[in-house]
């Protein structure tokens, strides 16, 4: 069943872009410094289940699926054509992850399911609407004293940096990556009642700042 709603933006904007994903975002993003340090975030909270909310190509899911094999591993993605690839990789990798195509604002979880959830480099594809609905279905499927941590775009680090981020913009849109920009993630996790909400780092790449956020459940 096709869920993707008309303003649905896939990874990279355009379909035909999807399969060279992997190789953009490691070859321009620092992708292995920023998903190795939401990791980190993770790792006294010793998660038995988690979930990646916008998996992709199931990197970060099998980054973390290696580093807790006992803990069970669930990936969400709106994008079909990008689980398919997610699926191959794990597949490849001879791991047992739980994927889904579902939409983040509309999470196919029972109520305090997951010890941990995270989310990397896709709010930004998401409107400001989209994006609080988001924010409450994953406090939802939370465990109290859960632990939610996001890495995406966030305010940049320099004006140069702003420039660069415009490339973002034109692939992905103004209206979605406004309150990116502008540094809003933080104060919009707190508005979905959030507790402990930081901005761990902020990572210059070639492309924009990304920040690491981290929040819990109370």
């Amino acid at each position: 069943m096709k869920i993707q709603n008309p303003n649905y933006i896939p990874a990279l904007k355009y379909n035909w872009l999807t399969r060279f994903y992997d190789k953009l975002i490691s070859k321009f993003l620092k992708e292995k410094v920023w998903k190795e340090l939401l990791i980190a975030s993770i790792i006294n909270h010793r998660p038995e289940r988690i979930l990646d909310v916008g998996c992709g190509t199931a990197t970060l899911a099998i980054m973390l699926q290696k580093e807790f094999p006992g803990a069970s591993v669930s990936g969400i993605d709106g994008d079909v054509k990008i689980l398919a690839i997610a699926d191959k990789k794990i597949k490849e990798a001879k791991l047992n992850i739980n994927l889904k195509e579902a939409l983040s604002f509309k999470l196919p979880f029972a109520d305090n399911h997951f010890d941990v959830v995270l989310s990397s480099l896709m709010l930004h594809h998401l409107s400001d609407d989209d994006k609080k609905k988001t924010f409450h279905e994953i406090i939802r499927v939370l465990k109290p004293g859960g632990q939610f941590v996001v890495a995406d775009w966030g305010k940049p680090n320099s004006i140069f940096i702003r420039w660069l981020f415009y490339i973002v913009q034109l692939l992905d849109g103004f209206s979605t990556t406004k309150s990116n920009v502008k540094g809003l993630l933080p104060s919009m996790i707190i508005d979905a009642d959030f507790v402990a909400v930081k901005e761990l780092q902020r990572i210059p790449t070639m492309m924009g700042s990304i920040s690491i956020i981290s929040s819990k459940k109370s």
